[in-house]
Order: structure tokens, then C-alpha cells, then sequence
């Protein structure tokens, strides 16, 4: 029975040892478990943060394109208000000639080019304003200018104009008007 004895020991040795191996093992297993599902935890977490963080800075890019495009469309608006304005005032050049006051500034204008200008000169002005120019001594009239109103002085050779056609003007104050209109429109701001 000694040899039983001393089997029976070793064989209970052995499960012993076996047990305590299978234990070690199962708290490795459990170890390395709960370390993989730390780490995948992690893991979505950076992900979230990713995906939260490219959705913030789509809609922060989208709302700026909004904002962009907003101002953009806000400026053509007024871009078009002016402009319709600039387009009335013009219209409105083209019954002036009717008006006392144009009178007075074709005769004042032609009067002051040819006193700019000095000897003979050549006055060109729209047919229908021939009556309010009266005879200019030494200056030839020529009722063939294509304007709203308004005239041109030459001088004899040609080289030097004066232009004071309604147009011209209207062109040159164009900016200045603009800016007029803008700020009644819009305020100074």
C-alpha cells in the first residue's frame, strides 16, 4: 500500500497544483478581458470625441458658408437698390431739358467754356436746345450733338473740349451719387 499511498499523493499534489494553475490562468484570462475591454472603451470613446469633433467643425464651417453667402446675397440686394436708383435718377435727366433751371445751366455752361477757351470756338449742342443758346459772337453752333442735354465746347483746331453733356456729368458725380443713395438707403453705417 505504499506505493497507493505515495500515488494517491501525487495525484492529489497534482489536481492541487492543477487547480491552482487553472486559477492563475482564469485570473490571467479575467485580467487580460477587463484590459481589452478598458482599452475598447477607450477606443469609442476616442472615436465619439473624433466624430463629435469633425461634426462641430462641419457645422461651424456650414454656419460660415451660410453667414458668406448671406452677405453676399445682402450686397447684391443692395447692389441692385442702388443701381435701380442710379438708373431712375438717369431717366430722370431726360426731362430736365424742359426745366428752367437746365436753361440756365446750358447758358451759364456755354457762357463759361467759352470764356475758358477764349476765341473762336465750336458749340455743340442737342437740336432742340438751339432756341436757348442765343448768338455767341464769334462761336459757331452746331445742333448735332446725340445727348440728353448739356453741350460741347471746342476750340477752333479741335484739341480742346469742354464737355458739360448731362451724361458726362452724370458719369463723373457717378460715385459721389452712389454713396448718396447708399446712405439714405442704408444709413452711413
Amino acid at each position: 500500500m505504499g506505493i497507493e499511498k505515495l500515488t494517491g499523493s501525487l495525484v492529489s499534489e497534482a489536481q492541487s497544483e492543477a487547480a491552482e494553475i487553472v486559477k492563475t490562468a482564469k485570473w490571467h484570462v479575467d485580467a487580460m478581458l477587463r484590459s481589452e475591454y478598458e482599452k475598447i472603451g477607450s477606443l469609442k470613446e476616442e472615436a465619439q470625441a473624433r466624430v463629435s469633433s469633425r461634426l462641430e467643425e462641419q457645422r461651424n464651417e456650414r454656419l460660415a458658408w451660410a453667414r458668406l453667402e448671406a452677405k453676399r446675397v445682402i450686397a447684391e440686394a443692395r447692389e441692385d437698390a442702388i443701381t435701380y436708383n442710379l438708373e431712375g435718377f438717369f431717366g430722370e435727366l431726360k426731362g430736365i431739358r424742359k426745366d428752367k433751371p437746365y436753361k440756365t445751366f446750358l447758358k451759364e455752361s456755354v457762357a463759361q467754356a467759352v470764356k475758358e477757351l477764349g476765341g473762336k470756338v465750336t458749340i455743340r449742342i442737342v437740336k432742340g436746345d438751339l432756341p436757348i443758346i442765343s448768338k455767341v459772337a464769334g462761336c459757331k453752333i452746331v445742333a448735332d450733338l446725340d445727348a440728353l442735354g448739356g453741350g460741347i465746347v471746342e476750340s477752333e483746331d479741335g484739341s480742346v473740349r469742354i464737355d458739360f453733356r448731362l451724361e458726362t456729368l452724370f458719369d463723373l458725380q457717378r460715385d459721389s451719387l452712389r454713396k448718396e443713395i447708399h446712405g439714405r438707403l442704408f444709413g452711413n453705417g
